[in-house]
């Protein structure tokens, strides 16, 4: 990779969509107000981040990375050899390149890449999409430039620090401009579908997959279809499930691919979805005021995807459920109650339509933007004195 006179801004992001997303939303609103600065990403080569960030033309840069393992032997070393290797990855990008700024939306890819950005005195903002902040931001969120939250809780969950901003959760624009008629249209679905979008993200969930699966030859579903032929379920198995699709032949009503990139549609043309409670899936809900079942993923860290379904739950846009009690009996009494019952499903609709989103990623850019410029501000001043106070 040469470098160039161009102002450069890295982008550690990756592991899951729920990291990449944000992240994309926040390059775009870089990409649209300042076109000559060069963006750039470090993920994983073998993840979804290698595809989704060149389709949306920008640079990638593959890292070595690995998550902290639960158990210290016999994981420990590889996860340090793997860190260390991405480090000194980083360090070399950081040198050649001499971005201005670094930023981190999540995955254990951020932990190296923001580490290389301290080691070498980068500034560097954070930005946390869960209510409970995952250990890397909690680890590195003291000296950052900037840290970006999603709400008061978040906010407290983090302490005292000295530039803390809640931004909520950058959303790309898709997702504020699509309604039910233009997704349904994009996709090819009529109006008179009852349409089920499941889906467990970019990874998958093996507890919804086999809900689905055990549709087949169901008396109760096939009850259901009988009664409702226009009923529709969309399942997303993600990329990281077994690639077994013979498991769903045959099922009525169902189709079954194992990852949507274009998901703001068909979530857009739904009537209700299914899914995980990471904070960027809550955020996209939100932001197209879309009915949800959210089933949080249970070892999740910190548990923080039920504090996540919780909110959405307490606003009256979802309703939450444990992994444990979600089966195919559970799903087909939900079908069947809300498909019966549009009135409800109204309600849910309203109630996420009234809560305020603030534009997140308008709201980043805004603070960031001192970098970007070629005349320093306080943001930009503070945090130089911050790196210089460190170093």
């Amino acid at each position: 990779m040469q470098a160039d006179d161009r102002k450069t801004v890295i982008f550690a992001a990756g592991g899951t969509s729920g990291h990449i997303h944000p992240a994309l939303a926040i390059a775009s609103e870089i990409r649209d107000n300042n076109p000559d600065v060069r963006i750039i990403f470090c993920g994983l080569a073998g993840n979804i981040e290698a595809e989704m960030v060149p389709a949306a033309g920008y640079e990638f840069v593959p890292i070595s990375a690995r998550a902290m393992p639960s158990k210290y032997y016999p994981w420990f070393y590889r996860w340090l050899k793997d860190n260390i290797h991405g480090i000194r990855t980083t360090r070399k990008l950081i040198k050649k390149l001499k971005p201005i700024l670094v930023i981190g939306t999540g995955g254990y890819v951020t932990g190296p890449v923001i580490m290389a950005a301290s080691q070498l005195k980068t500034p560097y903002v954070l930005h946390e999409q869960n209510v409970y902040p995952g250990r890397a931001n909690r680890f590195f969120a003291k000296h950052a430039a900037h840290v970006f939250v999603i709400n008061e809780k978040s906010k407290e969950n983090l302490g005292d620090l000295d530039a803390i901003t809640v931004s909520g959760n950058p959303v790309q624009p898709i997702f504020y401009n699509l309604d039910k008629e233009q997704g349904r249209h994009a996709i090819g679905i009529s109006e008179d579908r009852f349409l089920l979008v499941v889906t467990g993200g970019s990874l998958g969930a093996e507890r919804l997959n086999k809900a689905i699966s055990g549709l087949r030859d169901h008396h109760g579903w096939q009850q259901l279809v009988k009664d409702h032929p226009e009923l529709m379920i969309m399942l997303s198995t993600g990329k990281d499930q077994p690639n077994n699709p013979e498991i769903y032949e045959g099922i009525s009503n169902v189709q079954v691919t194992n990852y949507l990139y274009n998901m703001a549609q068909w979530m857009a043309a739904s009537d209700l979805v299914i899914s995980r409670s990471g904070a960027m899936t809550c955020a996209e809900l939100m932001a197209l005021a879309k009915p949800a079942i959210l089933v949080p993923y249970p070892h999740a860290i910190d548990d923080h995807q039920s504090k996540n379904a919780q909110s959405l739950a307490e606003l009256g846009g979802a309703i939450m459920i444990k992994d444990a009690d979600f089966n195919t009996e559970y799903l087909i009494d939900r079908i069947r109650y809300f498909i019966n019952r549009p009135e409800r499903l109204l309600q849910m609709t309203k109630a996420l339509s009234s809560a305020e989103m603030p534009p997140a990623a308008k709201v980043i850019y805004q603070k960031i933007a001192p970098y970007l410029s070629d005349k320093d501000n306080g943001d930009n001043e503070q945090s130089k004195k911050k790196q210089q106070r460190r170093s």
